[in-house]
C-alpha cells in the first residue's frame, strides 16, 4: 500500500524572501515531430506529428504578450521543422532578447546549418547528451553515430558564436558513467556554461522505464558534480529529493526552485492557457499557484518527511517511484524555496 501523502500540507508556509529575478524564459512548443527515438521519450507514439507554422507563430505572439523575454524552442526536435529558420527570424523580429533551442545536435553538426540558424537569430543551444561515449549515448537515443554528431555540433558552436548548455537524462543505462560524462564536458572546445542532470521521471510514456534508486543515483551525480563544478558555472539537478543531496543543496532545482531558474521554462505560461494580463498582474502569485498544483499532481511525501528540515522546499518523491523513500534530515525548517540558491544565476 502506498504511504499517506503529506505533501498537501507542504505549501502553506512557503516564503520566497528574495529579490532574485523571476524566470522570463518560455518554452516554445514546435510539436513532437522528431528524427530520433530516445528510449525515455514521453512522446514515443507522437514523433510523427508536425505543427503548422501559423500555430507556432501564434504561440510566439502569445508568449510575447505575457511579457516573456527569452525563448526556448522545444519539440520533438525543432531544428527539423520545415520553417525552422523562418520561425527563429520571426521570434527575433518580435523582440525576444535570447533565442535558444533544445536539440539532439543532428542538424547542427553541419556548419552551414548552424551558421544559417545563427544568422536568423539563434543565440544558444541546449544539447541533449546522454552518455560519455557512443556506446551509451547512441543506444539511449537509438541512432548510430548520434554521439559523434552531437559532439561535433557542440564544438562548432565556438566557431559560430553560439552559447552552449547541456542536458543529460540520468537513466539505468548511464548513471554509473556520470563521472566520465563530466570529464567529457571538460574536454569540449565549446564553453559550456550550464549542465542539467535530469534523473528520469516517470511521466507519460516514460512510466515504462525502471525506477531509479535516489540514493544510488545521487551518489553518482555528486561525484560527477565534483569533477564538473570548477569548469561549469551553472549546474542543476532536477526533480530530486533534497535529503539525498546533502552538501549539494544549491544544485537542486525542482518545482518551486524553477520559478527563479532564469534558464529553464516559465511554468506559469507553459501551456498557453493563462490570460497574459492575469500573469502580468502578479507573476509570483501565479507561479506559486502553478508550482503548488504541479507538486500535488506528481509528487508525494510519507509521514516521515514531516520532521525534515527540507519539508517545505522539497517536492518529495514521485508517486510513480516510491520504492526509495525519503530520509528525514533534522534541523531548522527552511521556508524560502531558493534558500540555497540566492543569487545563483547572477554570475552569468
Amino acid at each position: 500500500m502506498s504511504p499517506i501523502n503529506y505533501n498537501i500540507v507542504s505549501h502553506h508556509k512557503i516564503q520566497p524572501e528574495n529579490k532574485d529575478k523571476l524566470c522570463s524564459r518560455a518554452k516554445l512548443d514546435t510539436g513532437t515531430h522528431c528524427n530520433y527515438d530516445c528510449e525515455f521519450c514521453y512522446y514515443g507514439e507522437q514523433l510523427h506529428i508536425r505543427t503548422d507554422t501559423d500555430v507556432i507563430k501564434k504561440r510566439i505572439d502569445y508568449l510575447w504578450d505575457t511579457g516573456m523575454e527569452e525563448i526556448d524552442f522545444s519539440g520533438g526536435e525543432s531544428s527539423i521543422h520545415k520553417d525552422f529558420f523562418e520561425l527563429i527570424q520571426y521570434t527575433k523580429d518580435k523582440g525576444f532578447s535570447n533565442i535558444s533551442t533544445l536539440s539532439n545536435g543532428h542538424k547542427f553538426s553541419k556548419i552551414d546549418f548552424m551558421r544559417k540558424a545563427y544568422d536568423a537569430g539563434l543565440t544558444e543551444i541546449l544539447f541533449s547528451v546522454h552518455g560519455a561515449n557512443g556506446s551509451i549515448h547512441d543506444k539511449i537515443v537509438r541512432r548510430s553515430g548520434a554521439f559523434n554528431r552531437i559532439i561535433k555540433a557542440i564544438n562548432l558552436c565556438r566557431e559560430v558564436g553560439i552559447k552552449v548548455r547541456i542536458n543529460t537524462t540520468v537513466t539505468m543505462e548511464n548513471f554509473t558513467a556520470l563521472s566520465e560524462f563530466s570529464t567529457l564536458i571538460q574536454s569540449l572546445d565549446a564553453d559550456v556554461f550550464e549542465v542539467n542532470y535530469l534523473p528520469l521521471n516517470h511521466w507519460d510514456d516514460a512510466k515504462t522505464q525502471i525506477p531509479l534508486d535516489y540514493n544510488v543515483v545521487c551518489t553518482e551525480i555528486k561525484k560527477s558534480i565534483d569533477i564538473l563544478k570548477s569548469a561549469v558555472k551553472i549546474i542543476n539537478v532536477r526533480y530530486t529529493p533534497y535529503c539525498y543531496m546533502g552538501g549539494y543543496e544549491k544544485y537542486v532545482c525542482s518545482t518551486y526552485q524553477h520559478i527563479w531558474d532564469v534558464y529553464d521554462w516559465n511554468i506559469g505560461v507553459y501551456d498557453y492557457s493563462v490570460d497574459p494580463q492575469v500573469y502580468k498582474k502578479d507573476p509570483l502569485k501565479h507561479l506559486l499557484k502553478v508550482a503548488k498544483e504541479n507538486r500535488n499532481q506528481t509528487y508525494m511525501k510519507p509521514k516521515s518527511c514531516m520532521g525534515c528540515k527540507y519539508f517545505f522546499i522539497c517536492d518529495g518523491i514521485e508517486t510513480e517511484n516510491n520504492s526509495t523513500l525519503p530520509l528525514a534530515i533534522k534541523g531548522e525548517l527552511i521556508y524560502n524555496p531558493i534558500h540555497y540558491r540566492k543569487g545563483y544565476y547572477e554570475s552569468i
